[in-house]
């Protein structure tokens, strides 16, 4: 998979196309979803609608994009990314098409829905698990520098919209983004491929369906699934307070709609630096060990948010959060590539990320809940602070477990003296 010699001739790694297309598609798809920072005061003024009520179609959207990604990266292991990639296209734009046209609560969540869970959904996981495939060696660069680029999609989306919602109206943004993701991504579609060596993995594993010959593998890819996927579902309602919430604590500080705007953006934006960072990192300490890290710094950052009350004070803040809580997107990917077989990494990755999406929606929903019942932030973030600590005890833990694996593992492998 990786760049290797012919003689003295070098083949070109076709993995590092994946890595400059790929990110487009996720950080628009991302991109779209988490903008919904920024339609929400337009919405409810226009709609009528609470903060919690509002926030929940966020909850709608990751959900079903979770449990989409799990079908979808079902497809893209069995059959092509490029499939899986035009009918994420066709239905992410057309939900885009249908928000700029709905009329109620119902068809919010509905077309939200869509929008997740047959559209983002084909997008994230699928080519995720495709890029760590190409690459044996700087797999953890490669991912860094993927999810990096998807972070420039996340960062210029929200501002984008926020730009066009001032201008035109929340109805016509939805609109032209939706034909913009059309053009763009319905001919990119043609350059997504299937990683070398997926279709014999495949046939490995129906071969040999106990899977005994995974022994590299620190643990039994299921028990890694399960523990990893608990472990997202915190550290993820821990990243979603702000990014969903965010815009609009900075709005009730007084500060105007495009600057409030720019702080979520600057967040995403600052994720571009933390993703490689971390991805690089943990080329030499290991995915779980980076993710360990990660989760620490947006445990001990998050809560602080309620406290600053100037742009500047919030500015720094979101770049602080924003190495922190990219570090953990990209660190428990990498653990997934380190602990999964290549013909489970689609599924295994749908189903890690359908519980991320869930923690996701979960703390950007009670974020806005909270506030409808207390009419502030301050317990919002107290809870999405208590949530990381959580996350840090199964972290911890999964390290804990997994180094005792391997000494295990090593001890057995010494020869008899």
């Amino acid at each position: 998979m990786n760049e290797s010699t012919n003689g003295t001739r070098k083949t070109f790694n076709y993995g590092w196309i994946m890595v400059m297309v790929a990110p487009i598609f996720i950080g628009l798809g991302l991109g779209i979803l988490g903008a919904i920072s920024v339609y929400m005061k337009p919405l409810i003024a226009d709609m009528g609608w609470l903060r919690g009520e509002t926030a929940f179609a966020y909850l709608v959207g990751t959900t079903s994009l979770g449990l989409g990604g799990i079908f979808m990266g079902y497809l893209a292991d069995r059959f092509s990314i490029r499939l899986v990639a035009i009918i994420g296209t066709l239905c992410l734009g057309g939900s885009l098409l249908l928000l700029s046209r709905q009329q109620s609560l119902w068809q919010f969540y509905l077309y939200y829905c869509l929008l997740g869970g047959l559209g983002v959904s084909a997008f994230h996981a699928p080519m995720l698990a495709n890029v760590g495939s190409w690459f044996d060696r700087n797999k953890g660069l490669a991912l860094g520098i993927a999810t990096a680029a998807v972070a420039a999609g996340q960062s210029g989306v929200p501002y984008l919209s926020q730009y066009l919602i001032t201008a035109v109206g929340w109805r016509e943004t939805y609109l032209i983004l939706g034909m913009i993701l059309l053009a763009v991504l319905l001919p990119l579609s043609l350059l997504m491929r299937n990683p070398p060596g997926l279709e014999r993995s495949v046939a490995g594993a129906k071969a040999l369906p106990s899977s005994k010959g995974e022994g590299v593998l620190p643990i039994a890819p299921v028990t890694a699934v399960a523990w990893i996927s608990v472990a997202v579902v915190f550290c993820c309602f821990v990243m979603a307070t702000p990014l969903v919430h965010v815009v609009a604590l900075a709005q009730d500080l007084g500060i105007d709609a495009q600057s409030a705007a720019g702080l979520v953006s600057l967040i995403w934006a600052t994720g571009i630096v933390g993703r490689i960072i971390f991805g690089k990192l943990s080329d030499h300490i290991g995915g779980i060990r980076s993710w360990l890290l990660a989760s620490a710094i947006q445990t001990v950052f998050v809560f602080w948010f309620v406290r600053m009350e100037t742009l500047g004070g919030l500015y720094i803040l979101g770049i602080l959060f924003g190495i922190g809580f990219s570090g953990v997107m990209t660190s428990f990917t990498i653990c997934i590539r380190e602990m999964v077989p290549l013909h489970m990494r689609g599924v295994s990755m749908g189903i890690v990320f359908f519980f991320a999406w869930s923690g996701m929606g979960l703390g950007g929903w009670q974020g806005g809940y909270f506030f409808d019942q207390t009419g502030d932030y301050g317990l919002s973030f107290i809870n999405a602070a208590a949530a990381g600590v959580i996350n840090l005890a199964i972290v911890g833990a999964l390290w804990m477990y997994v180094a005792r694996r391997r000494s295990i593992v090593a001890t057995r492998l010494q020869p008899a003296s």
